[in-house]
């Protein structure tokens, strides 16, 4: 067995022993299936909250389409409180095996540096796409069935663009991680970061291309195609990993 295989091991079987796989598999589940239901009931929560002299609906309004709904599901949910409790998951990524010795174990025996780097990487991409593809599968589920269907190859196409967004936001704790020693701290500071780059995604396609968040942009392309976009983001994302990584690694090694 490699060094890379079994440290890959190594954190799976620790995630299984925190119950990461049933615990944020039950939390992306339900904001799956909440966005949906939310569109669908949009109409009677405003008139409830509202009364008579609350918010006028517009009758003739377009119903959504199923892509926008899911679509809003992904941008509503799981990028706004599902990457708060994602990242949450990952601060203590590096910062437990540095408290409890077990970094210094790993990297006195013959494990490269980049090696235990890329199998945190890879472990916790692994983990959180378990669990996001079940809150994925669940949302698509609900909103064929609430709103009608749409091709299950956007769907697909859409996943795995997303899925180099959550490995960018690993690296980017990876890579937090070597500085700042608190939990805590390294949750709030990829949070922060995070958000501000969603932010920035939406500014001129011209000056967005270049930040990793970007491919979000190539992501929802993918089920509404309401612009043109940059498939540059692709590659964009991947080098910031890339470069997360070595300077982890890097890091580490001084």
């Amino acid at each position: 067995m490699s060094q890379f295989t079994a440290l890959v091991r190594v954190e799976l079987t620790e995630a299984a022993k925190e119950y990461k796989y049933v615990w944020l598999t039950i939390f992306f589940v339900l904001l799956g299936l909440t966005q949906p239901l939310i569109n669908l009931y949009m109409d009677l929560i405003l008139q409830q909250m509202g009364g008579s002299i609350g918010v006028i609906l517009d009758p003739d309004k377009p119903a959504p389409t199923a892509n926008e709904v899911f679509l809003s599901t992904i941008s509503g949910q799981f990028n706004q409180i599902g990457l708060i409790i994602l990242l949450i998951s990952f601060m203590g990524l590096i910062a437990t095996d540095r408290q409890n010795g077990m970094q210094d174990f790993i990297l006195t025996r013959p494990v490269s540096i980049h090696c235990y780097v890329s199998a945190k990487l890879i472990a916790h991409w692994f983990i959180s796409m378990f669990s996001l593809g079940f809150g994925i599968l669940t949302s698509y589920g609900c909103t064929v069935y609430l709103f009608g269907a749409f091709p299950m190859t956007k769907l697909i196409s859409f996943s795995v663009l997303y899925s180099l967004w959550i490995l960018y936001l690993i690296s980017l704790v990876i890579v937090i991680s070597m500085y700042v020693r608190h939990q805590v701290l390294i949750a709030i500071s990829a949070i922060g970061i995070s958000f501000l780059l969603l932010v920035l995604k939406n500014l001129d396609p011209v000056f967005s291309d270049g930040f990793p968040s970007s491919i979000l942009n190539v992501a929802e392309h993918q089920l509404v195609r309401s612009s043109v976009v940059s498939y540059r983001s692709i590659f964009s994302c991947l080098l910031f990993t890339f470069l997360n990584l070595m300077w982890a690694s890097k890091k580490l090694k001084n």
